[in-house]
């Protein structure tokens, strides 16, 4: 017979701030931030979306990393967060939260419905983002127009865009490659782990010029370096990847720029292209 863990106080104590959802709301400018995100957790959980808005305006930390919370996404959660965020620019709960714009939005993996990302370039606290970390996303849609949307409205501040591993398809691209042209003030950017094609890279690349600030780049290797079952060709990855460098030099000098592949299903590492092409173990 198992004998089961009393609760521990921290816990019964957030337990009862839940089932009353006045008293929390109300506790939360006296509440220590340190028993922030245990809280925020359980609301976020449980689906007590005016606690989680609350909670989200009386942030009392720089960063908010909801991609781990959102393994079974809630579109009425997933608002109130954002409905939070807006209300950072006119409510103070907490001296250790944000009065300005959400600086850093890092959603990972989970799913985006189409609903989740319209929501996007409505919220008003996104409108001067630096970093947008959208790793491992799956977008459950065919149109990212929301998401070009919410890069025009940040192309004068955004610095790093993460959209590693999100199954970016060739017909999807163009969607946002015009307002991503626009955002001048990029360090970072990060497509590995999508579905390009050489077409769609050159197009890509040609919508750079303005990145004059960019430091680290990193791209998929086109799928024309895949042959069956996913594995790749050597020489057609050298020379395709030398040919997309042939593109983009008459545009501007790249500082430090890779092109990978998917994972080796032997050894499950990378073949990079990094100014030259540097294989997986399974080729040396």
């Amino acid at each position: 017979m198992s004998v089961q863990t009393p609760p521990t106080l921290m816990k019964l104590a957030r337990q009862a701030l839940l089932r009353n959802e006045a008293l929390a709301i109300s506790a939360l400018e006296k509440l220590p931030w340190t028993l922030f995100p245990a809280l925020f957790k359980d609301a976020f959980h449980g689906r007590h979306t005016r606690i989680v808005k609350a909670m989200v305006a009386a942030w009392p930390f720089p960063c908010l990393p909801v991609g781990t919370l959102m393994k079974t996404p809630n579109l009425e959660t997933f608002q109130a967060v954002l409905d939070g965020v807006d209300m950072q620019l006119t409510r103070e709960f907490h001296p250790g939260s944000l009065r300005t714009c959400l600086e850093t939005l890092s959603i990972q993996n989970c799913d985006l419905s189409q609903s989740d990302l319209n929501y996007f370039p409505w919220s008003h606290s996104l409108r001067q983002l630096k970093h947008l970390d959208l790793r491992d996303i799956t977008l459950c849609t065919s149109c990212l127009k929301p998401l070009g949307v919410l890069l025009e409205n940040v192309a004068g501040t955004l610095e790093s865009l993460d959209l590693q591993g999100c199954s970016i398809k060739d017909s999807q691209v163009p969607d946002f490659i015009p307002a991503l042209s626009r955002c001048s003030q990029l360090t970072r950017v990060n497509f590995w782990d999508n579905d390009f094609s050489m077409p769609t890279l050159k197009d890509l690349l040609h919508h750079t010029a303005n990145w004059t600030k960019m430091s680290v780049e990193q791209y998929p290797a086109p799928m024309q370096c895949y042959f069956g079952l996913g594995y790749i060709s050597e020489r057609r990855f050298a020379q395709l990847c030398l040919e997309l460098m042939d593109t983009l030099r008459p545009l501007r000098q790249p500082k430090r720029i890779l092109f990978s592949t998917d994972p080796c299903h032997e050894c499950g590492e990378r073949c990079v292209f990094d100014f030259g092409p540097r294989l997986c173990p399974c080729w040396q």
